[in-house]
């Protein structure tokens, strides 16, 4: 790795799921006039990411497939490792289905040691990964828990108003839950 990858942060979008139980593409659900992918991908770059891409999205510019469909974010997750083997110091991932994430509920998880998966406490995900990690075996690799557990996660404690914004919208319940107005 190079000393100016060492610096850079990779922020990766998991946008691959079905979307089964909201019944239309979540990255495209539009929210205060913008697609959840694009607000996920402007808090990873507002949080210091260098660059940002979508995985399960072979579709779109940024965008790369997952080498085993149906697979799950873990999977998804070994992916973009490998994917950008060489290039940084660790990915910052988020799920495009967490539109309330500000770019400081993220900054923690990146600015801890670069040796170990570092996330909030009960919620594997965001996540920073570090590029150490490329190296993990990918058989019997089925949860994002199970994953990072392998890598020695730091968990941090999230206050009450940041578990707030760490849940995840999965239906059009969830989605029309949202709040209107900043």
């Amino acid at each position: 790795m190079t000393r100016a990858a060492e610096d850079q942060l990779t922020g990766i979008v998991l946008a691959g799921g079905q979307s089964s139980r909201m019944g239309e593409d979540k990255a495209a659900l539009v929210w205060k006039g913008r697609t959840l992918l694009a607000r996920a991908e402007a808090t990873l770059m507002a949080a210091g990411c260098s660059s940002v891409l979508v995985s399960g999205r072979p579709d779109l510019p940024n965008g790369f497939a997952d080498s085993q469909a149906q697979a799950g974010p873990a999977h998804a997750l070994l992916d973009a490792l490998a994917h950008t083997e060489g290039t940084n110091r660790g990915l910052l991932v988020i799920p495009v289905d967490m539109p309330l994430l500000q770019p400081d509920d993220l900054i923690p998880l990146a600015s801890r040691s670069a040796d170990h998966a570092c996330a909030w406490q009960d919620h594997p995900l965001p996540l920073f990964l570090p590029a150490t990690a490329v190296s993990q075996p990918r058989d019997d690799v089925w949860s994002i828990r199970k994953l990072i557990a392998r890598l020695g996660v730091d968990w941090l404690q999230p206050d009450a108003s940041r578990t707030a914004r760490l849940r995840n919208i999965n239906t059009p319940e969830d989605f029309a839950s949202l709040p209107s107005a900043d």
